[in-house]
């Protein structure tokens, strides 16, 4: 046990702590305090302030050589690959990403890559027949317009955004409906969540959104 400097309070410390500067309070309130009413700030130990700078001379030299590393990395370029370029399946997002062998990339980033690879998982897991198809080419295809009440959908919207595009599928998948191109149409997401899992889109939604 021993008492704090500013508010004179016992605080039990670990064996060793009491004699470091921190140990002298019983809190971090107290130690500022201390500090402002004495105008005092003590400078670290001889052993502290060898092992801080010792600390940032090697964060000095860690972030050089990082960017030595990527400096490298630049004048190899690509190690083999190819650059690519395009726009994101998911998102319509402009990207531009290393292509290796005949993989080109799809998605802008491994986010969209994984909603992608969870839409695909959530068909198969009904048994349903499975297509790649590019969520931009079916809002082109559609016209960027909401399938159930007949309204433009907001391009650059995202989901919560109800006017956000989304993917519908016309035969909902518990229904046995296919994850294909020809039976997925755009709507608003918030015309999309109000339906459901109900089969058809017309006449289903008030035309409630503008």
């Amino acid at each position: 046990m021993v008492q704090c400097t500013w508010c004179k309070a016992d605080c039990a410390k670990y064996v060793g702590q009491e004699q470091k500067y921190g140990g002298l309070f019983c809190s971090l309130t107290c130690r500022d305090l201390w500090r402002k009413a004495t105008d005092n700030n003590p400078a670290p130990s001889r052993e502290a302030a060898a092992k801080g700078a010792a600390a940032a001379k090697i964060a000095r030299q860690s972030r050089r050589a990082k960017a030595k590393r990527r400096l490298r990395r630049a004048a190899r370029g690509t190690r083999g690959g190819l650059w690519a370029g395009g726009r994101c399946e998911r998102c319509g997002h402009a990207f531009l990403a290393t292509a290796y062998g005949w993989d080109l990339p799809r998605y802008c980033s491994n986010r969209c890559a994984f909603r992608a690879r969870n839409a695909r998982r959530r068909a198969r897991e009904r048994n349903a027949v499975v297509e790649r198809y590019s969520r931009i080419a079916i809002f082109e295809r559609d016209g960027w317009r909401c399938h159930i009440c007949r309204r433009s959908v907001q391009r650059n919207g995202r989901v919560p955004d109800p006017l956000a595009p989304t993917i519908d599928h016309l035969i909902p998948l518990v229904d046995g409906g296919a994850d294909t191109a020809a039976n997925v149409a755009t709507a608003h997401f918030l015309c999309n969540s109000t339906k459901g899992e109900r089969s058809g889109g017309n006449g289903d939604q008030l035309a409630l959104i503008g």
